[in-house]
């Protein structure tokens, strides 16, 4: 069993040609990727819907993780196991030029993170917006 069919499984996911599919360009991509990046990337065989309803799924069970661009897109990335139950996190930088999102190595722990008494933490969400190397 390769890596993408055995997150599947560890998820509760049936293996789909198209969810194998969308799953391996979300590991290999180095950035976020909008609905319509995935649709234009992948080399299967689907509807739209099917392909809204394979993202919401991978979000749901913590695959991936979506990011909103400058322009209000969502753009969608792998999530590293590590963070998937969300008491890490890592940033997102948004280029406000080109709008590519990108994930940032450093990782935040939620425990860290001081909000005042009475309140609930849930999760983290840091964006960093400027300029890409390519825009600089």
């Amino acid at each position: 069993m390769n890596g993408v069919e055995e997150i599947l499984q560890n998820h509760n996911l049936k293996s789909t040609r198209l969810r194998k599919a969308v799953l391996s360009l979300l590991i290999k991509a180095d950035i976020g990727l909008s609905h319509q990046d995935i649709s234009k990337t992948i080399d299967v065989e689907f509807d739209r819907v099917t392909l809204f309803r394979t993202l919401h799924s991978f979000e749901e069970t913590g695959i991936l993780h979506k990011i909103i661009d400058p322009n209000g897109t969502a753009k969608y990335a792998y999530t590293q196991p590590q963070e998937a139950d969300h008491a890490e996190a890592h940033a997102h930088f948004v280029c406000t030029e080109c709008e590519e999102v990108f994930c940032l190595k450093d990782v935040f722990n939620l425990e860290a993170i001081k909000v005042p008494k009475g309140f609930s933490k849930q999760a983290i969400d840091v964006q960093i917006k400027g300029h890409c190397k390519k825009c600089a």
